[in-house]
């Protein structure tokens, strides 16, 4: 399941992601996404990731999905972590130097700027 909210006067995109995510969610999910970009100047939103408990059959699906987010020129990108995220990433040294370059992993809110 994804959700996204828009919060204006915070300047905030969340995206809660949780449960067993199928293709054909990932997919439905990309065609909402990019309708609500549409709406708004992605470069003074800050696009805050909260990753609940989830799985998916798609091996790459996570890694395709924050590569499309950070091409979507979104002020700063956040993953509120409260399940281990980190401890998960699966990504090359590469991709970890670009990831960090872009992705700031927070435990809470507060911490977003």
């Amino acid at each position: 399941m994804f959700k996204i909210n828009v919060t204006e006067q915070d300047s905030m995109f969340l995206i809660n992601v949780g449960g067993n995510i199928s293709k054909e969610e990932i997919n439905e999910f990309f065609i909402e996404y990019k309708e609500s970009i549409k709406k708004i100047k992605t470069s003074k939103y800050n696009l805050v990731v909260h990753p609940h408990e989830f799985e998916t059959d798609e091996e790459y699906a996570m890694k395709n999905i924050f590569k499309k987010f950070m091409k979507s020129g979104f002020k700063r990108i956040y993953i509120l972590d409260k399940i281990g995220i980190k401890e998960n990433l699966r990504l090359s040294k590469l991709e970890k130097k670009f990831f960090y370059n872009k992705v700031r992993i927070v435990n809470s809110m507060a911490e977003i700027e």
